[in-house]
């Protein structure tokens, strides 16, 4: 709550032009807004340039943002479009899948696994592959609602009700004793 409080007011203080709380803000939220810039973008040179313009469009929004919201969603979902909008902005094929694994690569998951990592791999591979997939997709890779209705090819309000269902589904297994 804290947290949040202290955000909204950088954001009050950037709508006034304030260069420092500009810099507070990036330096609060700049290395999540990076971490999903490059999860979407998968190159640092891009994940720079929308986060360049990440913070220009904060900057140049900040006024218009309504205390009513919650700052970090508002700071992510401008992250998140500008991200989407320097992939746009090339002329390349830009394909957001998230099972793409370099050739060799080791798969983290055949390391010994702890009693609660195997428990939560229990509780999702109980979930149909496809909302296995929407589960990942939403909380490991950060998908937004709106891209998940766009890949699964479902209404947003049926996403959020499959994703509620899928979490409530994981908590009920994780829930049971071992």
């Amino acid at each position: 709550m804290a947290l949040t409080r202290e955000v909204q007011d950088l954001i009050a203080r950037v709508a006034e032009d304030d260069r420092r709380a500009l810099a507070e803000l990036y330096r609060l939220s700049g290395a999540k807004l990076y971490g999903i810039v490059l999860r979407l973008l998968r190159r640092p040179d891009r994940a720079g340039e929308a986060m360049r313009l990440a913070f220009l469009r904060i900057h140049a929004w900040a006024a218009d943002y309504q205390t009513s919201d919650d700052p970090v969603a508002w700071l992510v979902a401008i992250a998140r479009a500008s991200a989407l909008d320097v992939a746009r902005s090339r002329d390349e094929t830009v394909v957001f899948e998230p099972f793409d694994a370099p050739q060799g690569a080791v798969d983290p998951l055949r390391r010994e696994r702890s009693p609660a990592l195997r428990r939560l791999l229990g509780a999702l591979g109980a979930l149909s592959e496809e909302r296995r997939r929407m589960v990942l997709l939403a909380y490991n890779d950060g998908w937004s609602r709106e891209a998940l209705s766009v890949y699964f090819d479902a209404p947003v309000a049926t996403v959020k009700a499959w994703l509620a269902r899928s979490g409530s589904e994981i908590a009920t297994c994780l829930a049971r004793r071992p």
